[in-house]
């Protein structure tokens, strides 16, 4: 027993750094956005669309990836995949052209992909029920620095040695949490069996959790709860300081680095309202009410004081974490043999929504005269309107779901 309790200690540990380099990798054009749409004569349209291949391909692989792992073991699959990672990064940082770039975040949302679902799936087997949340917070809160990583220090580090170099020691990183991935995982506790899922791998098997009548009503959410926030940490943000607020790089990289670190610190929190309170949809109702009324906030204001813009993008990003909550949702719907799916499956729903976000509003910004030296308030406006009307929307059908499982 204590043999176990000292391991698992070692494979959170690792969790949580290969999830931080998975947030750096998601996160890090939106620091870098002005810089690459000067740099490659990127337009808004286009940026949203580097911004967003990214979680196309991360979401793209989650189903296939819930069924290998449910089959193979977390410890097989996630040392393979992210391999692709370390692949991404390196041509990121040798890109001469947008269509680099664009290969470069395919191969890193493919590489990455792995990385927090195969976390998820660990817990579920390492750890009691009643501990997921608690668990899934801690690495999401830890593993999120590197989302922090890619604010302020990419920026000022950025501007002293160029962005390509901050991706060739990403890859190096990438690279070590591999070996380390190899070395450390273990799918499960000693003398604990799990019964791998063996079944042939057809749609109406790789669907099955759709059986599930609360999935159902959960899926719009799982499209908006993080793309609502990823809009502005991880793409729009830093534009929207430069263009409406007149903010320079390293004012703009410590306003989004405070939101992180209040996102961290949600993850975290929420992740302790879920098991404190046991009632997952009331955590998810606060918190997706309290993104859809600052991103309101967000829409209308302009020449403000930057105390104020810190104020309320430091909120928004505290109240964006709520998602935790809905994946501790998800988690008590199945059982064990099936969580690699169920969870795989909400993820592709999660992270194809951030694709899908980015881009239209990307389109949307275009559209209302944004080019790659900038664009209008009313452009803004319009697109995080878009976004708080979309999740508004996706709030009203998660409230007809409940927590009772239905077995299938």
């Amino acid at each position: 027993m204590l043999k176990n309790k000292y391991h698992f200690f070692y494979i959170m540990l690792i969790l949580c750094v290969g999830y931080a380099v998975s947030q750096f990798l998601r996160t890090s054009v939106g620091v870098l956005s002005p810089n690459l749409m000067n740099d490659f004569d990127i337009s808004p349209d286009n940026m949203g669309l580097l911004g967003g291949v990214f979680f196309l391909s991360f979401a793209l692989f989650q189903i296939p990836a819930g069924i290998l792992i449910d089959r193979y073991g977390p410890h097989n699959v996630m040392t393979s995949v992210i391999v692709l990672a370390v692949l991404g990064s390196v041509i990121f940082a040798l890109s001469n052209s947008f269509i680099d770039l664009l290969v470069g975040r395919v191969l890193m949302g493919l590489g990455c992909s792995i990385c927090l679902m195969g976390s998820l799936v660990l817990i579920t087997r390492w750890a009691e029920r009643d501990q997921f949340s608690k668990l899934a917070g801690i690495i999401l809160a830890i593993g999120g620095l590197g989302g922090l990583l890619a604010t302020t220090p990419l920026s000022a580090f950025s501007e002293l040695y160029g962005w390509k170099l901050s991706f060739w020691i990403a890859s190096i990183i990438t690279f070590l949490v591999m070996i380390l991935y190899y070395v450390i995982l273990k799918d499960t506790r000693e003398g604990i069996a799990i019964n791998r899922n063996k079944e042939p791998i057809y749609l109406k098997n790789i669907f099955v959790v759709f059986k599930e009548r609360n999935f159902k009503y959960m899926i719009p959410m799982s499209l908006m709860s993080y793309s609502s926030i990823a809009v502005i940490i991880g793409l729009w943000g830093a534009p929207y300081l430069k263009d409406v607020h007149g903010l320079e790089v390293v004012e703009r990289g410590k306003i989004l680095m405070i939101m992180a670190i209040c996102w961290n610190l949600g993850s975290y929190i929420f992740g302790r309202l879920s098991s404190i309170f046991g009632n997952y949809k009331r955590v998810v109702i606060f918190g997706s009410l309290g993104v859809i009324i600052l991103l309101i906030i967000l829409s209308f204001i302009s020449n403000i004081p930057s105390i104020y813009l810190y104020i309320l993008f430091c909120t928004l990003g505290f109240f964006g974490a709520f998602s935790v909550a809905l994946l501790s949702h998800y988690q008590v719907l199945f059982d064990k043999e099936y969580m690699g799916r169920a969870l795989s499956t909400a993820n592709f729903f999660n992270f194809g929504g951030v694709f899908l976000i980015q881009w239209i509003t990307g389109k949307i910004i275009f559209f209302m005269g944004g080019n790659s030296s900038g664009a209008p308030l009313e452009a803004y406006r319009i697109a995080f309107l878009f976004v708080a009307i979309l999740l508004s929307i996706s709030l009203c059908i998660y409230m007809l779901s409940n927590e009772d499982k239905k077995h299938f």
